[in-house]
């Protein structure tokens, strides 16, 4: 089963937004604008759903699986061909990693790049899973995990579109001092809800396994002078901020996804 599953992942991530995911995304500022930026997708809902559907196999039931797989992209970044020189500096220093705990119904999968600095955090979140299908990450994970590469390769192929069908109606940036996420394209989500089917398939699987939740972590060198978002949580010293959303806000209210900060 873990086989499965671990493709069911890499194609999860691929897609980001169009399975039943919980999505964590995280971004730390360091005193000299340098960070780091993490995703972690949460996949322990779909790992519930095949376990009470039967989906484990005969020979799965014998033992289950745990796993835990890191890989580290300097050697593959450093050897790449199809990467740019500034996409090499970007993300020679990122890593994904693969876990998984059976027994507990338990997967995630996170991918992490530190930046040097804030200002080039826009162009990697805009560009890191473009990089991650010309490294062929993909296939370094299955390395370690299983023989089987075809589904995989399809998946990354048919959903290169799909890899989050909400991005272009937003605006996100980021400054020494402020960082923003702003709808610039409302009707390009109404517009998608009724032609994509990605998005159509978003929606059924709330349906079937509850809503998506959608959550970004900020956390600032020094407490926010100003903030504002959809159900935000701020530390008590206020350098941490939390901005919480679901995918039913995001589809029948785009503007929840919004938020602003200034530090």
């Amino acid at each position: 089963m873990f086989k499965k599953l671990c493709l069911t992942a890499i194609i999860g991530l691929t897609i980001l937004l169009t399975s039943c995911l919980d999505t964590e995304e995280k971004i730390v500022i360091n005193n000299n604008n340098s960070g780091n930026y993490t995703v972690t997708i949460d996949m322990s809902k779909m790992l519930k759903l095949a376990a009470s559907m039967g989906g484990a196999d005969k020979d799965d039931a014998k033992e289950k699986e745990k796993k835990d797989s890191t890989v580290f992209f300097k050697p593959y970044v450093d050897t790449a061909t199809a990467l740019t020189a500034k996409e090499k500096e970007m993300f020679r220093d990122g890593s994904m990693r693969i876990k998984v705990d059976e027994a507990a119904n338990e997967m995630s999968i996170t991918v992490h790049f530190p930046f040097k600095h804030v200002s080039v955090l826009p162009e990697l979140k805009a560009s890191y899973m473009q990089v991650l299908d010309k490294l062929n990450i993909s296939d370094k994970m299955k390395n370690k995990e299983s023989p089987d590469t075809d589904q995989v390769e399809q998946e990354l192929s048919k959903n290169k579109d799909a890899l989050n069908p909400t991005q272009e109606a937003y605006s996100f940036s980021a400054a020494p001092g402020k960082i923003t996420n702003t709808l610039i394209n409302k009707a390009l989500i109404t517009e998608k809800l009724a032609k994509d089917s990605s998005m159509q398939m978003m929606q059924q699987m709330t349906m079937m396994m509850g809503d998506m939740n959608y959550k970004t972590i900020i956390v600032l060198p020094k407490p926010a002078k100003k903030y504002n978002g959809n159900e935000v949580q701020a530390s008590a010293d206020k350098k941490t901020l939390t901005f919480i959303t679901t995918l039913t806000d995001i589809l029948n209210r785009p503007e929840a996804a919004e938020y602003n900060v200034e530090y």
